[in-house]
């Protein structure tokens, strides 16, 4: 199953979730409130020029 992300409007949190590509939203892990699906930032860690790294833009 693949890895979604999901962002919740009310209280701004976004979370990853393994889930079949039907699925539209899911219940907030911090609020319970509906939080949509949403097109993540995907790095291979590749550049064009060849010596590339990859950089986590993921905040805990």
């Amino acid at each position: 199953m693949p890895l979604y992300e999901f962002y919740c409007p009310d209280c701004r949190k976004k979370t990853e979730e393994l889930c079949s590509s039907d699925v539209g939203s899911i219940k907030c892990p911090a609020c319970g409130k509906d939080a949509g699906k949403i097109i993540s930032n995907f790095r291979t860690g590749r550049s064009s020029t060849g010596g590339g790294t990859a950089s986590s833009s993921c905040g805990g």
